[in-house]
């Protein structure tokens, strides 16, 4: 028919991109919406759970990490200023320590003086007022430090040793103007006691300073020159006078003070009209008893550690106060006083050796007998003794 056949002649609109609906290919199966022919750019396929979980698992291996390197920095930082603390609190305590050691030398040097009747008892008093100053002011600075959480222990120790080395300083300036009166015996012994008191802050300063090495290594702190040494009393021996000896100190400041009450070497000559003058005429080893002979060498059985001075009185006049000292080569030291000696008669030191010598030591023993007053002849006063022991 002719409608029919107008149709089918009639131009064919091209389709166009907006049509929702195309002929079915024969054979061919339907695209399903939003997918695209032979893979082209149409929309994406949505994530599925395998990929989320994998994304979740980057996400949260991303934040350990993270997390992590966070604290690794903040411990660094701790350590680090950990390190800071212990380096300023070892450097300001080396400080206080090295002045600390100053004074000690200062101190002795000022007590040998007047051992040797260099120094008068005023000037010994007004050094000694100087001192306490000093001491206090390095107690102020040792309570002043500022200590790691890990040696507060330490610290308080470290303050105590230099508060009693304040205290005893103090108590032997207070003493001092003391030994040129009648109290001069009990100040020596006061003066002692405090000896014995800066000895034990040596010792609480030596702990301390072990603990202080203790919690570094613990901390695996490394400080160049190490935790800083201080010792008040010096260790006796080699010419150096053993302080915790309380002869050693009474000599000391008796002899500042002008002397003892009895006749010694210090003493003016008395011009009474009488002879005065000692000898040394023997010495022996003891426990054993072995003789010594001046500058013959003997060998000193095992056990001896002491020495008897046998003090002849060579003159008309009773002598007291007499002094006997040993000393070596070695650091061998030790002093003895004889409070009387009648006329015409002999009496025995007896000086106990310190340190005691080692097995196989060998060391000369030099024994001085001090003089007295309008002696004229002083070399039998003094013998050397080579001994192995």
């Amino acid at each position: 028919m002719d409608f029919f056949d107008d149709e089918d002649d009639a131009p064919k609109r091209p389709r166009q991109r907006g049509d929702e609906s195309r002929p079915a290919t024969a054979g061919a199966e339907p695209l399903s919406r939003g997918s695209s022919r032979g893979g082209g750019s149409g929309g994406a396929h949505p994530p599925d759970r395998q990929q989320i979980r994998l994304r979740q698992a980057g996400l949260a291996i991303g934040a350990i990490v993270m997390l992590i390197l966070i604290v690794i920095a903040f411990r660094g930082c701790l350590n680090a200023r950990s390190d800071r603390a212990f380096e300023n609190y070892v450097s300001d305590l080396s400080s206080i320590a090295a002045d600390s050691n100053a004074l000690s030398t200062d101190f002795f040097r000022v007590l040998d003086a007047a051992a040797a009747g260099e120094e008068s008892e005023i000037s010994l008093t007004q050094t000694l007022d100087g001192y306490r100053g000093t001491s206090q002011g390095l107690l102020d600075r040792a309570a002043g430090l500022d200590a790691p959480g890990e040696v507060e222990g330490a610290q308080e120790q470290i303050v105590l040793a230099f508060e009693l080395r304040r205290d005893a300083i103090a108590g032997i300036a207070n003493q001092a103007d003391q030994l040129g009166g009648d109290l001069q015996e009990d100040a020596a012994a006061a003066i002692y006691t405090q000896m014995k008191v800066l000895s034990a802050s040596d010792i609480l300063y030596a702990r301390a300073r072990d603990q202080i090495e203790q919690a570094l290594e613990d901390a695996e702190i490394v400080i160049p020159d190490g935790v800083p040494e201080s010792q008040f009393i010096p260790d006796a021996g080699k010419g150096v006078p053993d302080y915790l000896d309380p002869a050693v100190v009474e000599d000391a400041f008796t002899s500042a003070a002008g002397g003892s009450s009895g006749t010694t070497s210090n003493a003016d000559c008395q011009g009474d009209g009488e002879t005065h003058g000692l000898g040394l005429v023997g010495s022996t080893l003891q426990p054993s008893g072995t003789a010594l002979a001046p500058g013959t060498a003997v060998t000193a059985p095992s056990g001896d550690d002491a020495i008897e001075v046998q003090v002849q009185n060579q003159g008309s006049a009773d002598e007291a106060g007499v002094d006997v000292t040993v000393e070596s080569d070695t650091g061998i030291s030790g002093s003895d006083t004889i409070d009387q000696i009648d006329a015409s008669a002999t009496e025995t030191a007896t000086i106990r050796l310190n340190p005691v010598p080692g097995a196989g030591e060998t060391a000369t023993l030099d024994v001085d007998v001090a003089t007295v007053g309008c002696e004229q002849v002083a070399d039998n006063n003094v013998a050397s003794y080579p001994i192995t022991f």
